[in-house]
């Protein structure tokens, strides 16, 4: 088993996981785990994931995008550092991952993301000098993550645990997963979600820029961010900071 681990979290994208994974297989560090969770995809992703053979491929009933990153999690559990990538992200640019690894041994940060367009001022400059000195990176930060990509270090999955399987649907399962991080102490910055800009190029978007693939009625979506977000607002008031890592 390598040190290093990237999921590929999907569901019923047969036709753009393939493009997916040869970014992933030719970006990533020599020797990466790399897995495929399919959340009970009914199309052909099976068979796109098939023609790769460096590429473990797990898939479950179809529970939503917080329980399959749930699988992720467990699969990437003994790795030390590990990313989770969705469907709608392809990797172009080598080094994305050897810039968050650096950053995360440097530091006492252990969970990165990218970043909402809504970025934040930085309050705490001297960090961001530190970085830049020692990295040549520059820290930005906004008021919520992008679910579609996150960097984590060994401690967060044992520290923190997995998704809550109250969440339903889309919207607000990972921001409430990352404030349970930075509640553990695992992200040693005042702001909470954090990105490196010179990492954030080695993406590109290929859809689902507002979230909610899952459903394509905007009355349901809209029901379900709701929901999720007096879930999020219960786990915050509970100040819960384990939750335990379920599979499905």
């Amino acid at each position: 088993m390598s040190t290093k681990a990237v999921s590929i979290v999907t569901y019923n994208r047969g036709l753009r996981i393939a493009e997916i994974i040869e970014g992933v297989l030719s970006t990533a560090p020599d020797g990466t785990d790399i897995f495929v969770c399919d959340d009970g995809s009914t199309d052909n992703t099976a068979a796109e994931v098939a023609r790769f053979s460096s590429v473990s491929y797990y898939r479950g009933p179809n529970l939503g995008v917080g329980a399959n990153k749930n699988r992720a999690l467990y699969l990437m559990k003994n790795h030390h550092y590990s990313a989770i990538i969705e469907d709608d992200l392809v990797p172009i640019e080598k080094n994305w991952f050897e810039r968050y690894e650096a950053a995360a041994a440097l530091t006492d940060i252990h969970h990165f993301c990218r970043v909402q367009d809504k970025q934040v001022a930085e309050t705490s400059p001297v960090f961001s000098n530190y970085l830049n000195k020692a990295m040549q990176v520059t820290p930005i930060y906004a008021s919520s993550p992008r679910g579609d990509f996150t960097f984590i270090t060994r401690k967060v999955i044992t520290t923190v645990g997995g998704f809550s399987p109250e969440f339903k649907g889309v919207g607000y399962a990972h921001v409430a997963w990352s404030a349970r991080v930075a509640r553990a102490g695992l992200i040693i910055h005042p702001l909470n979600w954090v990105d490196l800009k010179e990492a954030r190029d080695c993406f590109k978007q290929i859809g689902d820029t507002e979230g909610g693939r899952w459903l394509e009625d905007k009355e349901e979506i809209k029901k379900q961010l709701h929901y999720n977000k007096l879930v999020a607002k219960n786990l915050e008031e509970k100040n819960l900071v384990y939750v335990p890592l379920r599979i499905c």
